[in-house]
């Protein structure tokens, strides 16, 4: 068993640091799974966090088997337009604006509100104390 390394920067940031691809998908997971209700995070914010290109982490969440309980769909662009979902391998983008709404997220002109958006993983980490 491979534990994970976790380095605080000289800021004061944390970075995960990986070596593949199931290590990259688990901890992209549990970040997800600290993500609460009425709350969402941009695919910027958790590439930051992982040291991966946002869309990598698209790629990733498109593939989630497990919708809903690995709460994707509460992952936006960094416009806070909602972005794509996909569930049951099919596009459904009104199904994941319905969640979001349904979760307690406003949305207003088809971009979350800005009182619902966690911005960095440090923010992301110290909610949830």
């Amino acid at each position: 068993m491979r534990l994970l390394t976790i380095k605080v920067t000289d800021e004061g940031h944390f970075r995960v640091l990986l070596s593949n691809s199931d290590e990259i998908k688990e901890v992209l997971y549990a970040l997800l799974q600290l993500i609460t209700l009425g709350k969402v995070t941009t695919y910027k914010t958790l590439a930051e966090c992982l040291r991966l290109p946002p869309r990598y982490i698209g790629k990733i969440l498109k593939e989630n088997s497990m919708p809903i309980v690995i709460p994707c769909h509460r992952v936006v662009r960094s416009d806070l337009s909602p972005g794509g979902y996909t569930i049951n391998g099919r596009s459904s983008p009104d199904f994941k604006r319905k969640l979001l709404v349904l979760e307690g997220v406003c949305l207003s002109k088809n971009k979350v509100c800005s009182g619902n958006v966690i911005r960095t993983v440090d923010e992301l980490l110290s909610h949830n104390t």
